[in-house]
C-alpha cells in the first residue's frame, strides 16, 4: 500500500515554526507529560564513552574520541572480538527496515528517535528514504545536542529533513515540537524509528510506557521499528553491559519476553521479533548480531 503524497508544508525558521492544531486532548496529554521529570536525568560520567560516538566508531566513523575508542577497543580486545560486526549487524537492520517502511509499506514520513551522528560510511535514513521515494519527510531527534548539530549542518534542509534535541523520555515534546510539526502530518501514518535505543533506556525509565506514549501519538496504520540487545541470543552481552557501566550511557539487555512486553500494543510485521540479521536479511550481508530486532505497525 502507498500513501497519497503529502501536501506542502512551511519550512521550519531558525529551527522553529508554528505548530499546527492537534488532535483531541493532545494539548492535555502533552502538558500532564511535560511536567513529569524523567527519573534518569544526569548521565553516569558525562565526559565517558557515549553512545551515539561509541556507534560511529563502531562503523567506521571519525566523530568520536578517546574514551570512546578506549572503550570498543578493550571490548574488542579482551571478550568480543567481532563487537564492531555486531553493532553494524543493528544498522544493517535500520536500512532494511527503512526500505520495507517507505518501499513496501508506503510510508512517507519518518520520525528517527535517537539518530546519532550522521554515517559517512553507511547509508543515512533520509538518504536510503529519498533513494526510493523523494518527497519522503524526515525528523532527526537526539539526546546528544553535537549529534544534532552535525546533523543540521551536513543534511538538514528545513523542508523535507530537520534535526532537533530532545529526550525520549519526553515522548510528547517530540510530537508537538514546532519542527516536527512543521514537517510531518501526525494526522496520516509515521514510521518512528527507535533502533539501537531502548537498551540505554533503564527499567526505571519505564520504556513501556514511553513506547506506550508514541503509539498513543501516531494514528493506526504507523509502524514503529525497534532493536534490544539481549544475553539470550548473545553471553558476552552480559559482560558488555558491565563495561558500559563506567559510560555517560548506561546499557541494559533485555530477553525477548521484555522486549515484547514494551512493545504492547504494536503488531510485528513479518517475521516478527527475530536476530537483527534475520529480519528480511539481503545479499551481500554477513553479519551476525547480538540483538532483537522487529518492526510492528499500530492498529
Amino acid at each position: 500500500m502507498e500513501y497519497a503524497a503529502l501536501p506542502a508544508r512551511s519550512a521550519p525558521r531558525g529551527g522553529t515554526a508554528t505548530a499546527v492544531r492537534g488532535r483531541r486532548g493532545e494539548e492535555h496529554e502533552r502538558q500532564r507529560h511535560s511536567r513529569r521529570a524523567p527519573r534518569h536525568v544526569a548521565p553516569a560520567r558525562p565526559h565517558g564513552p557515549h553512545a551515539s560516538r561509541t556507534y560511529d566508531y563502531h562503523l567506521g566513523g571519525s566523530d568520536n574520541l578517546g574514551p570512546d575508542r578506549a572503550l570498543v577497543d578493550e571490548v574488542e580486545a579482551t571478550f568480543m572480538p567481532d563487537v564492531k560486526m555486531r553493532v553494524r549487524a543493528q544498522r544493517l537492520f535500520l536500512e532494511r527496515a527503512v526500505r520495507y517502511l517507505v518501499g513496501e509499506a508506503g510510508i512517507r514520513q519518518i520520525l528517527d528517535i535517537g539518530c546519532g551522528l550522521p554515517q559517512r560510511r553507511m547509508p543515512n535514513v533520509h538518504e536510503i528514504a529519498h533513494g526510493i521515494a523523494p518527497d519522503t519527510r524526515i525528523v532527526y531527534v537526539d539526546y546528544n545536542p553535537v549529534a544534532v548539530a552535525h546533523m543540521q549542518a551536513l543534511h538538514a534542509d528545513g523542508i523535507l529533513t530537520v534535526a532537533f534535541a530532545g529526550d525520549v523520555r519526553r515522548p510528547e515534546l517530540i510530537l508537538t515540537h514546532p519542527d516536527t510539526r512543521a514537517v510531518l502530518d501526525l494526522d496520516r501514518p509515521v514510521a518512528v524509528l527507535m533502533v539501537g535505543l531502548l537498551h540505554f533506556l533503564p527499567d526505571e525509565d519505564d520504556p513501556a510506557d514511553l513506547v506506550a506514549r508514541v503509539r498513543r501519538g501516531v494514528v493506526p496504520g504507523s509502524y514503529l521499528a525497534v532493536s534490544q540487545i539481549s544475553a539470550e541470543l548473545d553471553s558476552r552481552v552480559s559482560r558488555l553491559t558491565k563495561a558500559w557501566a563506567c559510560g555517560a550511557t548506561p546499557m541494559v539487555e533485555r530477553s525477548r519476553a521484555e522486549l515484547e512486553r514494551i512493545i504492547d500494543g504494536w503488531e510485528p510485521v513479518d517475521p516478527g521479533v527475530v536476530v537483527a540479521h534475520r529480519w528480511r536479511p539481503r545479499p551481500p550481508d554477513r553479519t551476525e548480531g547480538n540483538a532483537y530486532a522487529l518492526v510492528a505497525v499500530k492498529p
